[in-house]
């Protein structure tokens, strides 16, 4: 692992573009420690937490039907 002064001195020579990427994952990786998520081991329990799935809420968005889960033959 690389230690935080390593650390620090690559995200000093970052444009602020890219310093605001590294803001916004390490406050992801904050805020799913935070709530218990182990790295690694619940990314899909997160994924469906998170709302990103919404969509397929909507019948419309849908692409299949429970008709086409039949089985052919």
């Amino acid at each position: 692992m690389k230690d935080k002064d390593q650390l620090i001195r690559r995200i000093e020579t970052l444009s602020d573009d890219a310093l605001d990427e590294v803001y916004d994952f390490v406050a992801f990786i904050q805020e799913r420690r935070q709530a218990g998520i182990e790295p690694f081991a619940a990314w899909g329990e997160w994924a469906l937490r998170s709302g990103s799935f919404e969509f397929w809420n909507d019948p419309e968005e849908q692409e299949y039907t429970p008709a086409d889960l039949r089985a052919e033959a």
